[in-house]
């Protein structure tokens, strides 16, 4: 899918997301032969991502696109209500999983859960919420957003 470059960045960082949210739900499931660090390993490796970068990538949808969004179409749009409200329940189990790792060991549910949510919001951002964004901004208003995008800081 051909994505306006304002949204590059932001749907390209969607490809990490996905790499992890398949090793999440393949280890929780037993369907892969587990890596040799385990899913203590993989739980690792998704929360080093989420605090680099998938953290940073959700504020920057939250306090850049969305406001900028807001100029021009409906806040209140069932997509993005949704995208918000599963911003939440992935920092809540990203939340689990960090309790469970300090604790000795990742719940498999837990994992599966992160995964299968991490992987539909994705897709859901992806096919609904950034066609949306496009549709509804101004080409103007999307080459300002791009800059405001390339300038955000944690």
């Amino acid at each position: 899918m051909k994505r306006h470059p304002s949204l590059r960045d932001l749907s390209s960082d969607h490809h990490q997301g996905l790499v992890h949210a398949r090793r999440l739900v393949q280890t929780a499931a037993g369907s892969v032969p587990a890596p040799p660090e385990g899913a203590a390993g993989v739980v690792h490796d998704f929360l080093h991502l989420w605090a680099e970068e998938t953290n940073h990538h959700f504020r920057e949808e939250e306090e850049v696109l969305l406001p900028a969004f807001a100029r021009y179409g409906d806040p209140a749009a069932a997509p993005v209500v949704r995208m918000l409200v599963e911003h939440v329940q992935i920092r809540r189990l990203v939340a689990d999983l960090q309790a469970q790792l300090a604790a000795g060991a990742p719940d498999h549910a837990t994992m599966q859960a992160t995964g299968d949510l991490l992987r539909e919001h994705i897709r859901h951002e992806e096919n609904v919420v950034f066609p949306l964004i496009e549709a509804a901004m101004p080409e103007e208003a999307l080459a300002v957003l791009e800059q405001q995008l390339l300038q955000f800081t944690s």
